[in-house]
């Protein structure tokens, strides 16, 4: 699946970036855009990368892609361009961009719900994770911290060389090869 080449050897990061500022989400607000920061860990020019991905909700902005450390908007030295277009790529399908976006907009409204149990944890890894057609958990995670869980893993495995791991945790959700 197209999404798949964003978490290979990579992880992806997803929240809206406003957790703990008890700000009211307005997502039919033009300017709301889901966050996903990428981090490769692998070098590329020599350094990791680690950017932010903006997907506009609610506009026809084009998606923005900055550097983390720096904050600048894409640039050719900021952001190698195999990466900028591996991005670009993985979402110029609409439909599939789109169906993306639909569920982590989904996850991230009342988030501090989705790791009250196992199961809500799960469904939502399920969730984002079909987006890169991780198929089947081989391996479930819970972890628990004074009898509350506090984090859930899924393992997926691939090939025998190939395995990807989806967390959520207070906060956000990592999927990718960690």
């Amino acid at each position: 699946m197209r999404l798949r080449s964003l978490i290979k050897n990579q992880v992806l990061s997803i929240d809206d970036h406003k957790w703990g500022c008890q700000e009211e989400k307005k997502w039919d607000f033009k300017h709301c855009d889901i966050h996903v920061d990428k981090r490769t860990n692998f070098p590329i020019n020599g350094k990791i990368r680690e950017v932010q991905i903006k997907i506009p909700i609610n506009s026809n902005r084009p998606i923005e892609i900055t550097n983390k450390k720096n904050g600048n908007k894409s640039k050719l030295d900021d952001i190698p361009n195999n990466l900028k277009k591996e991005i670009e790529n993985a979402f110029s399908n609409e439909e599939i961009r789109n169906a993306f976006v639909v569920d982590v907009y989904d996850v991230l409204i009342n988030f501090s719900s989705k790791i009250s149990d196992e199961d809500k944890a799960k469904e939502t890894l399920m969730k984002i994770a079909k987006h890169f057609n991780l198929g089947i958990p081989t391996e479930t995670i819970p972890t628990y911290v004074d009898n509350v869980l506090s984090k859930y893993s899924l393992k997926f495995k691939i090939t025998k060389d190939e395995e990807y791991t989806a967390e959520i945790q207070k906060g956000n959700i990592k999927i990718g090869q960690f």
